[in-house]
């Protein structure tokens, strides 16, 4: 076997075992929460902060190309016109602010509970 069929089978390896440690992490916390259904409950709302975030970010992101994003794309030979470059490009733009915004949530956290042990 050649090197490249080596790496092939472990990074197959490799996404067979993260969706099954996923699918593990997900199983069983559901299991543990089924004798609290109250974190249940944390968990819904968790889930639908999380969504209702996501949904802001992708009603702003822009579904219209700028002018060198469109080059770029024409160059790697993708058609900037299609009906899928454009909904994916706003679903990556959703995920981006989705992802600023939990940052800035992290920040702001971190902050606060630093000054609120050094108040203490």
């Amino acid at each position: 076997m050649s090197q490249e069929q080596w790496i092939d089978i472990g990074l197959y390896g490799a996404f067979v075992l993260i969706g099954i440690a996923a699918l593990a992490a997900i199983v069983m916390n559901l299991i543990n929460s089924l004798g609290n259904p109250k974190t249940l409950l944390k968990s819904a709302i968790g889930i639908g902060v999380l969504l209702i975030i996501f949904f802001i970010g992708y009603s702003m992101a822009p579904a219209e190309f700028g002018a060198s994003t469109a080059k770029a794309l024409e160059a790697s030979k993708f058609d900037p016109t299609s009906d899928s470059a454009r909904s994916t490009y706003k679903l990556v733009g959703g995920a981006m602010t989705t992802t600023l915004v939990l940052v800035v949530i992290a920040v702001v956290g971190l902050v606060y509970s630093s000054i609120a042990r050094i108040v203490r």
